[in-house]
């Protein structure tokens, strides 16, 4: 389509729409709706419909029209006033009207008041019916009592004659009281001596239940350190050395390997448990005694231990009831070892001394032994 052809079609659109406008305003027959509700001019003959097809609406405004007939439109009525009425003066009128006022006002207060006298009203109801409870408890109460006060008085009947009874065979035991009264007299000083030998022989119990607690105390404890391989010492320590041997080793015993390498072995006793039984504390003190040797130089010679352990601490004390677990400290660079390369044992000993807080003392000494063995005998000790 050319641009000539564009506008052409834009032209015919634009005076369609014009001449619809016109016929719709109108309100001539010439345009209708088709079959689909849209509004059409007829096609038939554009020129003959425009001409002669009727129009179906006025060219007058309806509004205006009745307005120009209708002589009760309140824009055309004229200011006429109004009948004068039988008017109030304004003085009597505000009075009126102040007290119309304060009659409302009177009349807020009243139900306001009314509202409350209900509550309150309420309130005494509540009051009233709590007291009718209460009285009607009280009365209850009341019955309860007088059924009581009668088994009171019945009871009272039979404590009299009782009391009759009584007095008569009073004066019946009177006779006979006073005989026993002379024997309770000798009774009661025979009781008291006899009391006072009870209670001498109490306290001879006493003192031979407690030495019997202490000796059985002591055995337990012995036997509970034997059944453990340990010992009791002064009575109420009780020491425990874990590895064990049998009975013929020494309670510690340590090995080095006479060799290059010098291999070396915690054989037994590497481990002290040490249990206060006493119910005060007690102080321990350990103390080692190894063999000595002789160590000769090119210039002179002197005298060294075998000190091949050591304990973490010397002296100390344990609570009552407490337990104190000890690992020795080996110090194998301390001891001297046979360049012959011979198989050698040192005896030595550690002694454990027990204190007790009365200042009494014991001590108990334990066998110890370091085997310096030839690098074929190393494995047993």
């Amino acid at each position: 389509m050319t641009g000539l052809e564009a506008i052409n079609e834009k032209l015919q659109k634009i005076k369609s729409e014009s001449l619809e406008k016109i016929l719709s305003v109108s309100g001539s027959a010439a345009i209708t709706k088709n079959e689909y509700g849209i509004n059409v001019v007829d096609s038939n003959n554009v020129a003959s419909s425009l001409v002669f097809k009727e129009l179906t609406k006025d060219k007058y405004d309806n509004e205006e029209l009745k307005k120009a007939v209708d002589v009760e439109v309140k824009e055309l009525l004229p200011n006429i006033p109004s009948t004068n009425l039988d008017l109030v003066p304004r003085p009597i009128y505000n009075a009126e009207l102040t007290t119309s006022l304060n009659l409302r006002t009177q009349v807020i207060n009243l139900t306001n008041t009314i509202g409350t006298l209900n509550v309150r009203i309420t309130d005494l109801e509540s009051q009233v019916q709590i007291e009718i409870n209460n009285r009607l408890s009280i009365e209850q109460t009341n019955d309860l009592l007088v059924n009581q006060i009668e088994t009171l008085n019945a009871t009272i009947e039979d404590f009299s004659s009782q009391i009759s009874t009584s007095l008569q065979k009073s004066v019946d035991e009177s006779i006979l009281r006073a005989s026993l009264q002379s024997q309770k007299t000798g009774f009661k000083a025979q009781i008291e001596a006899l009391i006072q030998q009870i209670n001498s022989l109490n306290a001879i119990i006493e003192g031979l239940q407690a030495q019997l607690g202490a000796v059985r105390q002591q055995k337990d404890l012995e036997q509970t350190a034997q059944s453990q391989g340990g010992a009791i010492i002064n009575k109420i320590v009780t020491a425990n050395f874990s590895p064990k041997g049998s009975a013929n080793d020494a309670v510690l015993g340590y090995k080095i390997k006479n060799a290059r390498d010098r291999a070396k072995e915690w054989v037994f006793g590497k481990n002290l448990k040490l249990i206060n039984n006493d119910l005060e504390p007690v102080t321990v003190t350990l103390t080692t005694k190894f063999r000595t040797e002789t160590l000769t130089t090119v210039f002179n010679a002197y005298v060294r231990e075998q000190a091949w352990f050591k304990a973490p601490k010397e002296s100390f004390k344990i609570s009552a009831g407490s337990t104190e677990e000890i690992t020795f400290i080996e110090t194998p660079e301390k001891v001297l070892v046979d360049k012959r390369g011979n198989t050698e044992f040192f005896d030595g000993v550690l002694n454990i001394k027990v204190t007790r807080a009365d200042g009494t003392s014991d001590s108990k000494d334990f066998k110890t032994r370091l085997k310096i063995a030839h690098p074929k005998s190393y494995d047993g000790f």
